[in-house]
């Protein structure tokens, strides 16, 4: 039962055993294993239910539907940083790109070495991976509809000798409309909101879109519920009050929300950690102009991948924009803006994504925003030079006649030759130009209660009953989506709970 503003006229009051704060990859996930495992579930989603038949493809209307903050939340520093989440049933499984990518064994390797998860590793975690990707249908992208975008990365590596391949995605029958940003409107990404939110529900859990957590109850160091608003769809004024009485809360509202809620609430932050080690994954574009139509946004979204520079913390995957998305993030104006979108047929797009070791903040503000500071150090400044750098390289290689870059003072490059120009300039951070889709960090999960904000078990070191359960938890940046790896942790978590129910219910 999917319960929005519209259908409801009253204050809310329920006696549940669990609580979880969010709709996203971590709470649907561990939402539907509680269900389906007999404990009376509520689930609490800040932002609106929407279905594809919502999902009109305009940016300009899904934006404001789905995405917090209009999509322009941003991280203050040099250079800023404008990281987008989702804000609907789903969260940002709605509104991603349905790259689904196992954590890297080296990754892993590092959080049993260095953060205390000592027995969390690839073979440990693949039953959780497994049965995550067996839900929600994760494959790679099928040849017939990978498009033509992927094609020319793909031609780029094989001639540098490069390795990659399809990208996997939780996608069933995808068409290739290329519009995955603004919701699938085929219905074929198996987000959450059209996979574990569906399984929830029909465990008997109750989901409450338009209901923003404002308050964690804590009484005797144990969770006891939680209290809000119901917010009006079109106003997102409050309407009326909602109380959960439970003895578990999962907040699960992403790296961003979920620290501020705890630090609002002044809870489960005795060490301070709440909102630091904030990563992001800076991401950034290359576009080769082609000869041919490539037609970027016929077919997958993120389609193909090269993993030659993952040690060195460096991934690539071909994507693409829809023209009024990739028409702002070209780096002209007036005139030469016009005579560069003419040729939006002849561009190929491939972004690429830095495992960054820099770190950020989340802090309170006023009200019910938060204060985000982010900045890039030298090191990761360096790598995303070098990134642009090989993307051209490989872009050209393809057969690109002009490339386009994300630098300031140096937008394109005419030949292979002008790339030594990248190395050779003085390139300031701010000159470069970011987004980010990947928050993470900001409640980071280890052993040691004077550097972590929850145990390896995803609990409060400090609170008994209150556990986090989304992309916070990462003790580091996942070098890849970290879309798949919440999603396992969340699976974890369900089962952890259904094996030690006696010790909360």
């Amino acid at each position: 039962m999917i319960i929005q503003s519209k259908e409801i006229n009253r204050d809310i009051v329920e006696n549940v055993d669990a609580c979880v704060i969010g709709s996203g990859a971590g709470g649907a996930v561990v939402g539907a294993e509680l269900a389906e495992a007999g404990f009376k579930t509520v689930i609490l989603e800040e932002g609106g239910y929407y279905t594809p038949k919502d999902f009109n493809q305009k940016l300009i209307d899904m934006y404001p539907l789905l995405y917090r903050d209009n999509g322009g939340t941003s991280a203050l520093g040099v250079p800023m940083v404008v990281v987008q989440t989702g804000r609907c049933i789903g969260g940002t499984t709605t509104i991603n790109s349905g790259t689904c990518f196992r954590t890297p064994d080296k990754i892993l390797s590092d959080w049993e070495k260095n953060h205390g998860l000592e027995g969390i590793n690839s073979k440990y975690l693949a039953p959780f991976f497994e049965r995550v990707e067996k839900i929600i249908n994760v494959e790679p992208g099928a040849r017939d509809v990978l498009g033509k975008n992927a094609g020319v990365l793909e031609r780029g590596m094989k001639a540098m000798g490069l390795s990659g391949g399809p990208i996997p995605r939780n996608a069933k029958g995808c068409k290739g409309c290329g519009v995955c940003i603004l919701g699938c409107p085929e219905g074929a990404k198996q987000s959450m909101d059209l996979s574990y939110i569906p399984r929830a529900s029909q465990a008997g859990a109750k989901v409450y879109a338009d209901c923003r957590a404002d308050k964690i109850v804590v009484k005797n160091n144990r969770a006891g519920g939680v209290e809000g608003v119901v917010l009006n769809r079109e106003t997102r004024k409050p309407a009326y009050k909602f109380k959960i009485n439970a003895k578990i809360i999962v907040v699960a509202g992403g790296a961003i929300m979920t620290p501020l809620l705890l630090l609002k609430n002044r809870v489960a932050n005795g060490n301070g950690e709440v909102g630091r080690n904030l990563r992001l994954h800076p991401c950034s574009r290359v576009a080769g102009i082609f000869k041919e139509e490539v037609e970027s946004w016929k077919g997958i979204l993120q389609s193909f991948y090269i993993d030659s520079y993952q040690n060195e913390g460096i991934m690539f995957e071909a994507t693409s924009l829809p023209l009024s998305g990739l028409a702002l993030a070209m780096p002209y104006y007036g005139l030469k803006q016009k005579e560069l979108m003419v040729r939006y047929r002849n561009l190929a797009d491939v972004g690429y994504l830095i495992s960054d070791t820099s770190s950020g903040r989340v802090r309170a503000g006023l009200g019910h925003e938060p204060i985000v500071t982010y900045q890039i150090n030298q090191a990761d400044h360096e790598k995303s030079i070098r990134a642009a750098a090989i993307l051209s390289e490989i872009l050209f290689a393809a057969g690109a006649e002009k490339i386009i870059t994300p630098i300031a003072g140096l937008p394109l490059l005419d030949s292979p030759k002008d790339i030594k120009k990248i190395s050779e300039m003085k390139i300031k951070k701010h000159y470069v130009d970011y987004i980010s889709f990947h928050p993470m960090g900001t409640c980071h999960m280890g052993k040691d209660p004077k550097k972590s904000v929850v145990n390896p078990d995803l609990e409060s070191h400090e609170v008994k009953g209150l556990f986090v359960c989304d992309a916070s938890i990462l003790p580091t940046s996942t070098l890849v989506n970290p879309q798949l790896t919440i999603m396992a942790f969340a699976t974890r978590l369900g089962f952890w709970l259904k094996e030690n129910r006696e010790k909360y219910l």
